[in-house]
């Protein structure tokens, strides 16, 4: 292998690094992302349920027709 063929090798390889680091900083992101996704549709889960269970007049209200059916 000549000089220039080895230079060629290491700066691909220095961009595949580059590459690498970017993508794994960005599924880092993306995880907590989802991570706090899914917290708050759990959040959600529990309040629907809470909502359903409790009987309140609210739940009431919202199945109700408008007065001007």
């Amino acid at each position: 292998m000549s000089d220039s063929d080895i230079q060629d090798l290491q700066v691909k390889v220095a961009f595949l690094e580059d590459s690498l680091a970017k993508m794994s900083d960005e599924f880092f992101i993306q995880q907590r992302e989802l991570d706090d996704l899914k917290a708050k549709y759990a959040g959600l889960i529990t309040k629907m349920r809470g909502m359903q269970s409790s009987g309140d007049s609210e739940s009431h209200i919202v199945d109700e027709r408008p007065p001007h059916y």
